[in-house]
């Protein structure tokens, strides 16, 4: 029988999808995932939305935004988040040299991947603690990922970016880390299955199995009998050193960063990302509650059947 074949839109394979893919859980489920990975989040959501994508993983934020017309572009769309991945933010505010202080950045361009999404979402509301709003006392301008935004600062375009670029090329470009989003965001919900809702409902078995086998995945890497070959597997996939491929590793097993257990869907971390957007002022109370975005009948369907 030919696999079916899924259309999945990503920014980077995080350790789930790489054993799932490696390991021959998503094969077990016949399924071929054809993965497709871009550097901005609006070309992952109109690619999404125009069903050139079946399945993105990506932020809450983003899918809340756009669900609610909040994204780069203005319509609402009927997303669905049916599947878990990774908590906590690892993300810096990491600043160009000139700026010392919060007080530096008024007056100031920051660079985002997408101005009103994702993690600039986190710096709005980080600043906001220190007596500063965006588009009162700093501007921001979309730039893309991580070494776009890196870049523009190296220009002179922005002043500073949320990334999670490593301490090490952060001191080489002679930025600096102005805040650790850990400290101001505990609880957050990023690396999430989501689809539009039609088409998860017109694949209902073809969403289970594709669940069911990140679920199988999760459960590999987080037995640490399997430690050393995920280890040689991430070395293998990500084309870096064995350091970077530990260090991938270690973070996919944090208790706060990490992969949820048994991919199951971080409801909290949801809360927060509305708590953040109301905060920045994206969203105006009363806000939604996280079961308006979630649909948690394919994760329940793929555990109850995961051992068949």
């Amino acid at each position: 029988m030919a696999e079916d074949v899924i259309k999945l839109g990503l920014f980077n394979q995080d350790a789930a999808i790489i054993a799932a893919n490696k390991k021959g859980f998503l094969k077990q489920e016949n399924i071929q995932v054809e993965i497709n990975t871009v550097t901005d989040s609006p070309t992952l959501l109109r690619n999404l939305i125009s069903g050139r994508y079946d399945l993105i993983l990506n932020n809450a934020d983003n899918v809340i935004a756009w669900a609610e017309g909040q994204g780069e572009d203005p319509q609402k769309n009927d997303f669905v988040i049916f599947l878990g991945g990774s908590q906590g933010v690892d993300q810096k505010l990491v600043v160009a040299p000139g700026i010392n202080d919060y007080q530096d950045i008024k007056g100031k361009l920051l660079a985002a991947d997408a101005v009103t999404t994702g993690y600039a979402v986190v710096a709005m509301a980080i600043l906001k603690k220190y007596g500063l709003l965006w588009n009162r006392d700093y501007t921001m301008k979309s730039f893309g990922n991580t070494t776009a935004r890196a870049d523009a600062m190296s220009r002179g375009d922005a002043a500073g970016a949320m990334m999670s670029m490593p301490t090490e090329e952060i001191q080489k470009r002679g930025f600096k880390v102005l805040a650790e989003a850990k400290d101001h965001v505990k609880h957050y919900a990023r690396g999430l299955g989501a689809t539009r809702r039609e088409w998860a409902n017109a694949n209902e078995d073809l969403v289970v199995r594709f669940t069911r086998a990140l679920i199988r995945a999760t459960d590999w890497l987080q037995d640490a009998k399997n430690k050393d070959e995920a280890i040689e597997l991430l070395l293998g996939e990500t084309n870096s050193n064995k350091a970077r491929a530990v260090a991938m590793y270690e973070s996919t097993l944090s208790p706060t960063m990490g992969l949820t257990a048994r991919s199951r869907i971080d409801m909290e971390g949801i809360r927060t990302v509305i708590e953040l957007r109301e905060t920045a002022g994206l969203m105006k109370p009363p806000v939604p509650k996280p079961e308006k975005y979630v649909d948690e009948r394919f994760y329940s369907k793929a555990l109850a059947t995961l051992a068949r």
